[in-house]
């Protein structure tokens, strides 16, 4: 801080200094007046301190404030309201995107990829009805729109689309007063220099003398910490922690700061102390040899007039966006030369590298918001700019900040303008300069003239590679025919010649040699040229077609390729040798492939093949008079890439297997789609050329000595001769090898240039041959096409022709597996290739499997070539190739090998390949047939005989004869190939109107004679009756077994075993009678089968008894939130938490769920103590996240691999546990009500203590159940009988669960306690039994709202994991009272009682608060136990409920208290269409009105009878389904057929029959009317309570009502560009307005959190964790499913280590997703998909599904999801 003290806000006098402005502005003094200003004020606004409303308040009074009134000489509002509507509705939008926001480039009409519009323009413009593509933006960049130059049609939107005008654009700035110009220019101007001054002063302890304070500098500095990209987050926040003595929390915050603004005051203090603090960072960093942070030690004035800096940068960017005149004025002021001949745009630019990170984007941002808005002052920044070029990328390249926040990435802006790229191409020599700045990064690189990588690339080359990206953006801008000038010419020239030094590097670079003797030790780096080739592909391609574009071009750039070719091969020419076949000598040069050097690499002579293609479009030839081409010499052409094919066929033949993975993957990268096409794809062109220079008989000769095949091509060569086995073996697959290139060289012609085809013929030729491997989906198949350089395959322009897409079914859209697929139409079938030169080898195998399949039985299996299209003229000397004397010496010498009885160098594989020259050869004769061409006679040479060495006449038509109808070949397609040749050469004969003998044809028509056809059928009929004859073993060997085992089987049911559990579903009830499960009417349960269940781990199967081994369901356990009324809220530490009441919102419950596989509990424990101990046998450095989580006592089904966290005991059936106790006991409901009425209050007492006595705390009230004496003392003899019949106990020792069960039921409860409540296990705590029971009902509760929301039935469709969890978890449930302390269950039943009878004590709570649900379980599970006496018996077995009078009762009761909640709640906007009054209604109503009364309510409006009768029916339906559940697995009562299926009419059809197999009354009315006083009194004092009134108030939370609404995730927008607009608004809530990196939107809340971010990290059970995972927490209790917009992905998380990435419901036009955005198709949400992710998240299978994605990706195991 300066010496002087802060200035009092009454000292300052704005008024008064504009006068003084106003008065100097014209003169020197202005500077000077406005610097003496902010030496002043600057330190005072800008001083160090947190408090960042009173820096922008006093920014505002003191600094922007004044300059915005002098400059408007008046209000500045009003003033720039006036400059507005002088402006012209401007055409340019110039929307400058932020990080994040989404951006439009249209496929059809944009100039480049990088022409894009914002989401306002696309929605106007035209482009959103053409095929577009979606992606966001890094931030930078800005929209288009209005840019004729970047839009080939419709440039403008309709908000930005020029109007009529008859008058002529006039200079924006002449709209401008005069005075004001002349204050805005004094004003712009000095700010700006200002600006530039600061930012780019490089003295950190003091500033320049004009804004030096008066008197000495305080000793106040800060330690300034400066961003890299080398160092990680964890780097700088340990090193802050241990240099500047700061808290991880802080460290986190300076990391975060600095890495989103580019520096961060880490220490504010002295001198001497901020010194320190800089020597401990660097030295913390720089350890190891590794780069030190930027540390930099600075005064407070400097940093308070940096921050100014930054802010006025805004502000002018500010101002010149209010007027299009300021604007204007700006640019041209900005880029006028100053004092040293640079303007001060030209100063920024040129500093920009020393600036930080938000110095340097804002800059950039005025940049693109001044001077790149204006035209002129653009094509000016653009000549700076490029003159600078090389200064800038230099600077770049040591530079260590991204690419996107470097004044390099404005090159994007620049160069893609067509205009600006031409003028820059053509007068400043724009390419040479590109090229020339790479060629000098290149140097570090060169070895030997060659470029040459290490594996570990050094970052500024890479960094350097930015060039040619630049270098495409420049050659976008390809001259039409008549814009070439001599100047542009010559510019472009020179640019290809520094191109052509660039290949020449490339040129045979990473050369490999075969490995011999041992394999290679060490692989070498291979990956940094073809990395560098992917980057140049786009630049090869575009230089191109500049040079095609211009006939002396072209040939200036020919006639200089050629020459750098010579000037760099690495052929010898004076090695050459003399080779002879079939009678031809040619000199070929020596070179053995196998033997020396080779490299895949040969740019230049790939470029010279590519300009070759191009000549004859505008009639150039060698010949020709016009021109000087430079005509290559052949053999020297074809030479280098005929060693990389030879090379490469080598490797396919096995040669070079020691030479390791390195050239495997030159290998596949050279074919790969990525690369082929300027490698592979000219390698072929250049043979072709070759082949078309040279005679026929030469080049195939030259071929045969490079594949190193004279030997073999001599008929003497298949002479019968030892060893030399794989040699043989290697000669015979290199014979194939270069039959499959001669057919490429000769078939393949769809090629620009060189055939007669179009683009789209060559597109629909790749695609055809594509959908011929398999059909495939719209992503897989533009995988598979290569890309142009707007990263285009022409794919949709054709597919439509040629293939029908099939959308995929609506089950597997739900599943998110399914994508629609493209297969081809069968006409297009004839179009097929096998040796379609793009297929490999398995491409090839499916293809044809594929194609053989399609046909039909008996038809043809031959795979002929379709017809090829016709050469170019130049090119069409090729097919001489296939009537020259080797070739055809070589098409016989096959046959007759073929011919022969054994052949030691013949595969069939050859033959094939032959079979297909021959019939391109016959292809080609009925075209010169057809043309009239005599001069190619392919069909004389296949029919005229010519003696052979081993005697005797042959030609090819004798031996196609003699092989027929060979026994010899094994494929019957190439048998039927064969067969196809003959008739096609006897098509060609007849069209030649040459005879044809008799038995030829009839060979043709009959060609497998009747001894084949009778030689296959008698080994058939031989087959079949061996296949008789076993059957007839196997059979007599079964009736054996049968009756030596006749007891076995007399004894031995059937049917199968009745699965586990079947007793619940089968009962022998009468049709007649209607079965009920609760009451005196109960059904009986009878005939009931045992229950057989199979141990998965030792397979033994056994009946469930009480007396058998216990046995266990996998079971996984967990909290919810599913169901909860509120999100936000959830528990997620119960230590202090009472579970006995469930809230009426279900705020947190406990879930189970099973995969229902079953084991022996002692299997089970076996199982689990071998994990166990595996892993506690790991070291713990070596223990790696799995699936399952061992501390949390989880593992998977050993079965299926469920994740699991407890075991739940399978116990006996219904059958197996109750009593039938005839007759039942018959008491009334009101007695039996009295009856519970005085056990609540003999049992609830007042503390003895004064002074808890006047609490009135419910804690403090003790609960001792009374006798059963002291009540039935108080009731008259006849009801007391019967109310103590109901705890007549029955003892019966034999019904005790064995030790093992019991055990098994006591883990289960300590699980679903330890879990449902996130504390410790406690076996003795009293909230354990009402876990349990809670978890049951809640689970039941859950499935009921699964099956409705899926409209299925009650029963009837439950999966039979489901069915035997609920089965297994309400038997627990009830046998719970057996394991537990008797006198606790007691207490928590008296607990739960006092909840309906208030009168016993004051609650804190009303009987709107409770869910009745969970209540009426627990209070069916432990009313049993009431009046048990402990000490009388050891087993108990009516402890266990059996749907007998209590619980009739029970029910009865809770459904009454429901109903009051249903009749309080009660909202006429939520009730049903109107029916015909019923008594029922007119009742409802009555008891409506009185419940309000009493409660004091007052009513709006009475509702109609019929809309409260329909409400109540609704609103209790679910509660009664969920009992009837209940009620079904406790007692196993059948279920009605009328359950089983779906009703019409739920609220009436359903409703009746619920009621009636609950043994209740299905009018509602009658749970309230004359059932006495006592009942009366009750519902009374629910409604007195005085909470109950504070519920309904304005104030409270929202209340509960019924039904409950089934919760659904969120609602998503249909159209995917809405959801990104909407969160590229979201800041980083923990930042200051700052973007956030990865928004991520929960789908069950719709809150956004900035996940997977140090800045909005916190702490939790001690380990930090992501604003997600806390989310997680609060809103599901740990398990949480999201949506990461910007990578529009679906993110499932479960506790804090477990997650993974699922496909997002939005899918584009194809049915696919678009993980990440690559492909930027529209997306639109996929209904079926959202629903499956909707039902995954409401089953609760979250945590089993994130288990099995990290079971089948081991990558996602490597994901920190706790910081996410």
């Amino acid at each position: 801080m300066a010496s002087q003290s802060v200035l009092q806000a009454n000292e300052f006098s704005q008024s008064t200094l504009v006068e003084q402005w106003k008065q100097k502005y014209q003169t020197g003094d202005f500077v000077s007046l406005l610097k003496r200003h902010w030496r002043e004020y600057v330190l005072i606004v800008f001083q160090p301190s947190d408090d960042q409303t009173r820096e922008e308040r006093l920014a505002n009074k003191y600094l922007f404030g004044p300059l915005e009134h002098f400059l408007c000489d008046g209000d500045p509002e009003t003033v720039f309201q006036e400059l507005k509507e002088k402006d012209q509705p401007s055409q340019l939008c110039g929307h400058v995107f932020k990080n994040g926001e989404p951006t439009y480039s249209c496929r059809e009409c944009a100039t480049d990829p990088t022409c894009v519009l914002c989401m306002d323009c696309f929605q106007a413009s035209p482009h959103k009805k053409h095929r577009y593509r979606m992606s966001t933006s890094g931030g930078g960049g800005y929209c288009d729109c209005g840019d004729p130059e970047a839009w080939k049609i419709d440039p403008f939107c309709g908000n930005h689309k020029p109007k009529e005008e008859t008058q002529t654009a006039e200079n924006s700035m002449d709209s401008l007063p005069d005075l004001l110009v002349n204050r805005a220019s004094a004003l712009f101007l000095a700010c700006l220099r200002y600006t530039v001054e600061i930012l780019t002063w490089e003295q950190s302890d003091s500033l320049p003398d004009s804004l030096q304070p008066d008197g000495e500098l305080s000793d106040t500095y800060v330690c300034m910490l400066f961003n890299d990209e080398v160092h990680t987050y964890e780097q700088v926040i340990s090193t802050l922690q241990k240099a500047v003595n700061c808290s991880h929390k802080e460290a986190v915050d300076y990391a975060t700061t600095v890495d989103r603004e580019g520096r961060s005051s880490v220490t504010y203090g002295s001198f001497a102390e901020c010194e320190k603090a800089r020597n401990l960072v660097e030295r913390q960093t720089s350890r190891y040899g590794g780069k030190a942070l930027k540390v930099q030690v600075m005064h407070t004035a400097v940093v308070a007039h940096q921050q100014f800096a930054l802010r006025m940068i805004g502000w002018l960017q500010t101002i010149i966006g209010r007027s299009d005149g300021l604007r204007s004025l700006f640019c041209l002021l900005s880029m006028q030369q100053q004092e040293n001949e640079k303007s001060l745009m030209e100063i920024l630019l040129l500093a920009d590298t020393r600036l930080w990170k938000t110095a340097r984007v804002q800059s950039h941002q005025l940049m693109m918001a001044g001077v790149l808005m204006d035209q002129e002052c653009k094509k000016k920044f653009a000549i700076i700019f490029t003159k600078h070029y090389s200064d800038l990328m230099k600077a770049f390249c040591l530079d260590d900040h991204d690419h996107d926040v470097s004044i390099a990435s404005l090159s994007v802006q620049i160069f893609t303008v067509i205009s600006l790229a031409r003028l820059l191409v053509s007068e400043h020599n724009l390419l040479s300069v590109i090229l020339q700045t790479f060629l000098q990064a290149c140097e570090e690189k060169k070895k030997d003239g060659k470029l040459s990588f290490e594996r570990a690339g050094t970052q500024m080359f890479k960094r350097a590679c930015f060039s040619l990206h630049d270098l495409k953006y420049a050659l976008l801008c390809k001259p039409g025919p008549g814009e070439w000038t001599d100047q542009f010419r010559r510019s472009f020239l020179a640019g290809y010649s520094h191109f052509l030094e660039l290949l020449k590097l490339i040129e045979g670079m990473d050369q490999v040699k075969r490995q011999t003797g041992q394999h290679l030790e060490f692989e070498p780096e291979w990956e940094g040229a073809f990395n560098l080739q992917l980057k140049l592909e786009d630049n090869i391609v575009l230089f191109m077609e500049w040079c095609a574009s211009d006939r002396q071009v072209l040939v200036e750039a020919y006639n200089l390729t050629v020459e750098a070719l010579s000037s760099c091969t690495t052929v010898d020419r004076n090695k050459k040798e003399i080779c002879t076949v079939a009678g031809h000598k040619t000199e070929c040069i020596k070179f053995d492939v196998s033997a020396h050097h080779v490299s895949i690499h040969l740019p230049v002579t790939r470029m010279l093949a590519g300009l070759h293609t191009h000549l004859g479009e505008h009639g150039l030839a060698f010949e020709s008079p016009d021109c000087s081409l430079v005509r290559p010499v052949p053999i020297e052409l074809i030479e280098l890439p005929l060693r990389v094919l030879v090379m490469v066929a080598q490797s396919n033949a096995n040669m070079w297997r020691r030479n390791g993975y390195a050239l495997i993957n030159q290998i596949f990268f050279y074919h790969n789609v990525k690369c082929r096409t300027e490698m592979y794809d000219r390698d072929i062109v250049m043979l072709q050329i070759g082949a078309s220079m040279m005679d026929g008989n030469d080049f195939l000769i030259q071929l045969l000595n490079k594949f190193g095949l004279i030997a073999w091509a001599k008929e003497e060569y298949d002479a019968p001769a030892s060893g030399q086995e794989d040699s043989l073996r290697q000669t015979v697959l290199l014979a194939e090898e270069l039959l499959d290139l001669l057919i490429i060289i000769l078939g393949e012609r769809f090629i620009p240039g060189l055939g007669e085809v179009t683009k789209g013929d060559i597109v629909r030729r790749e695609v055809i041959h594509q959908l011929c491997i398999s059909p495939l989906a719209h992503s897989e198949l533009a995988k598979a096409l290569p890309e142009d350089t707007n990263h285009e395959t022409g794919l949709e322009e054709v597919v439509k022709d040629v293939a029908t897409f099939k959308k995929a079914t609506p089950a597997k859209v739900s599943q998110s597996a399914g994508k629609g697929r493209y297969e081809l139409k069968p006409e297009f079938y004839e179009s097929y290739n096998p040796y379609f030169y793009h297929y490999t080898k398995g491409d090839k195998s499916k293809s044809e499997e594929m194609q053989i399949k399609r046909k039909k039985a008996g038809e043809s299996q031959a795979l002929p070539p379709p017809v090829p299209p016709k050469f170019k003229p130049m090119f069409a000397p090729i097919v001489n190739i296939l009537q020259c004397d080797v070739m055809i010496f070589l098409m016989e010498l096959v046959l007759s090998r073929a011919a022969a009885v054994r052949s030691r160098s013949l595969s069939e594989t050859q033959l094939e390949r032959v079979l297909h020259l021959i019939c391109l050869g016959l292809h080609e004769q009925k075209r010169a047939v057809e043309e009239g061409n005599r001069s190619f006679d392919f069909l004389a040479r296949v029919c005229t005989p010519a003696r052979s060495k081993k005697g005797g006449d042959r030609c090819i038509q004798m031996l196609l004869d003699s092989i027929v109808n060979s026994q010899t070949i094994t494929h019957d397609s190439i048998r039927d190939l064969v067969t196809w040749t003959v008739k096609l050469l006897t098509e060609v004969r007849q069209l030649k109107n040459e005879p044809v003998a008799m038995e030829t044809r009839e060979n043709v028509a009959t060609p497998r004679d009747a001894k084949a056809e009778a030689a296959r059928k008698k080994k058939q009929a031989a087959a079949e009756k061996r296949r008789q004859k076993i059957m007839a073993q196997m059979s007599a060997m079964q009736k054996n077994f049968i009756k030596e085992n006749a007891d076995l089987f007399e004894n031995t049911s059937t049917d199968l075993f009745p699965r586990v559990g079947s007793d619940m579903d089968l009962s022998d009830v009468p049709s007649s009678s209607y079965p009920v499960a609760v009451g005196a009417k109960r059904t009986r349960v009878t005939g009931a089968q045992p229950q057989i269940g199979t141990c998965i781990l030792c397979q033994e199967e056994q009946e469930i008894t009480h007396t058998s081994k216990a046995m266990v369901l996998t079971a996984f356990v967990q909290k919810s939130t599913v169901l909860s009324q509120q999100h936000g809220n959830a528990l997620i530490h119960g230590d202090d938490f009472d579970p006995l009441f469930m809230r009426s919102d279900l705020g947190t419950a406990c879930h189970l769920s099973s995969c229902g596989h079953m084991m022996h509990a002692d299997c089970w424990q076996s199982f689990f103590d071998a994990i166990l101990a595996r892993e506690r046998r790991r070291p713990l450095r070596f223990r790696h996240h799995y699936s399952y989580d061992i501390e949390k006592l989880e593992f998977l089904c050993p079965l299926c691999e469920c994740i699991s966290n407890t075991v739940i005991p399978v116990l006996p059936g219904a059958s197996g546990t109750a009593i039938d106790r005839s007759p039942n006991v018959q008491l009334s409901f009101s007695d039996w009500l009295d009856g519970i009425h005085k056990t609540v209050l003999n049992s609830v007492k007042e503390p003895d203590d004064i002074e808890k006595k006047t609490d009135h705390n419910e804690e403090s009230i003790l609960y001792q159940p009374c006798p059963l004496t002291a009540v039935t003392r108080l009731m008259t003899d006849s009801v007391a009988s019967n109310f103590k019949a109901l705890w007549a106990y029955i003892q019966d020792p034999s019904r005790d669960l064995p030790a093992e069960t019991r055990e098994m039921l006591r883990k289960f409860s300590r699980d679903a306690y330890s879990v449902g409540l996130g504390v410790e296990p406690d076996d003795e705590n009293p909230r354990v039994p009402i876990m349990v029971w809670n978890t049951c009902a809640f689970s039941i509760m859950s499935l009921e709202q699964q099956l409705r929301e899926e409209g299925k039935p009650l029963f009837g469709q439950l999966s039979s994991r489901q069915s035997d969890c609920m089965r297994s978890l309400v038997k627990v449930a009830a046998a719970h009272s057996q394991t537990a302390n008797p006198e606790l269950t007691k207490q928590h039943c008296i607990k739960l009682l006092t909840f309906l009878f208030p009168d016993s004590i004051k609650g804190k709570t009303c009987i709107l608060d409770v869910d009745l649900f969970h209540y009426l379980v627990a209070m069916v599970m432990s009313l049993p136990s009431l009046h048990q006496d402990v000490t009388s018996a050891s087993c108990f077995v009516n402890t266990l409920p059996a749907g007998g009078v209590n619980d009739q009762h029970i029910l009865h009761l809770v459904l009454a208290a429901h109903l009051v909640q249903v009749l309080l709640t009660f909202d006429e906007g939520n009730c049903g269409m109107e029916v015909d009054d019923d008594y029922e209604g007119e009742a409802l109503l009555i008891q409506y009105d009185h419940l309000h009364t009493m409660a004091n309510l007052q009513k709006e409006s009475t509702p109609l009878p019929s809309q409260l009768s329909v409400h109540v029916r609704r609103a209790m339906l679910p509660f009664l389904r969920c009992a009837a559940l209940l009620f079904h697995n406790l007692t196993g009562v059948q279920v009605p057929a009328d359950l089983t299926e779906v009703a019409d009419e739920p609220t009436t059809t359903e409703f009746d029959n619920v009621c009636r197999y609950l043994g209740i009354s299905h009018h509602m009315s009658r749970l309230l009317d004359n059932q006495g006083e006592l009942m009366y009194n009750l519902v009374n004092r629910w409604c007195k309570n005085g909470v109950l009134k504070d519920r309904f108030s304005a104030s409270s939370q929202a209340m509960v009502q019924y039904p409950l609404p089934i919760n659904k995730l969120i609602q998503l927008p249909d159209d995917y560009s809405e959801l990104i607009n909407k969160v590229s608004t979201f800041t980083c809530p923990k930042s200051d307005g700052d973007d956030s990196r990865a928004p991520t939107m929960c789908l069950v809340c719709g809150q956004m959190l900035c996940s997977q971010s140090y800045c909005c990290q916190t702490e939790f059970e001690g380990v930090t964790i992501g604003a997600a995972t806390e989310h997680a927490y609060k809103c599901g209790a740990g398990s949480a499913i999201f949506l990461r917009v910007r990578e529009c992905q679906i993110l499932l998380l479960a506790g804090r280590t477990k997650g993974c990435f699922v496909p997002p419901p939005y899918i584009d036009n194809y049915g696919e997703t678009d993980q990440g955005l690559r492909r930027g198709n529209p997306l639109h949400l996929c209904k079926d998909s959202y629903a499956h992710l909707e039902k995954l998240w409401m089953s609760h299978s979250i945590p089993e599904t994130i288990a099995h994605n990290l079971e089948s990706n081991a990558t996602l195991l490597t994901i920190d999801w706790q910081h996410l």
